[in-house]
């Protein structure tokens, strides 16, 4: 599992706030699927997807933080990465052609000031990526910092990405 936390300080420049190394991560045996889904995983990846925002929205209300509004365009970003991770068999924020997650979002046409990303390989589910992300300290920031307010979450196969972020002033 990693994190990735960044700033827009001025347009066109960002500043990494956080970057958190790999931590151990459970893995059975298998391969990520990733696209063609039936209607059926695709309603189960759906439900694992609001699940994540259900578990993360339910610990920011215990720290004072508000509930973060799911974003679709934050969703889409989130589920094509890890539908790219699984289909290049890497794991990390950034792409091998060198894409961060902030690149993924300005490419979406999503205007950011402040924005993060938590990554998990995880078989077991939800339940288990968010206890996992909340047991590693720079998740756990993640998720726990209040001035992101927007979010989306995707799924393909065991591969999990949540992307935060707060609007850019207009």
């Amino acid at each position: 599992m990693t994190h990735r936390t960044a700033r827009r300080a001025a347009p066109g420049l960002v500043l990494s706030l956080a970057v958190a190394g790999c931590m151990a991560v459970s893995s059975a045996q298998g391969s990520a699927v990733a696209g063609g889904a039936s209607p059926a995983s695709t309603a189960s990846r759906e439900g694992a997807e609001q699940r994540v925002a259900e578990l993360v929205n339910r610990h920011r209300a215990a720290r004072g933080c508000p509930a973060l509004v799911w974003d679709d365009g934050a969703a889409r970003v989130a589920a094509a990465h890890s539908r790219d991770m699984a289909a290049r068999s890497y794991f990390s924020h950034t792409s091998p052609d060198g894409r961060s997650p902030f690149d993924r979002l300005d490419a979406a046409g999503i205007r950011w000031s402040t924005a993060a990303e938590n990554i998990a390989q995880d078989p077991r589910g939800p339940d288990e990526v968010v206890r996992g992300w909340l047991a590693s300290p720079g998740h756990r920031a993640n998720i726990e910092n209040c001035t992101l307010t927007r979010h989306g979450v995707g799924v393909s196969g065991q591969l999990w990405t949540h992307l935060f972020y707060t609007p850019a002033p207009r």
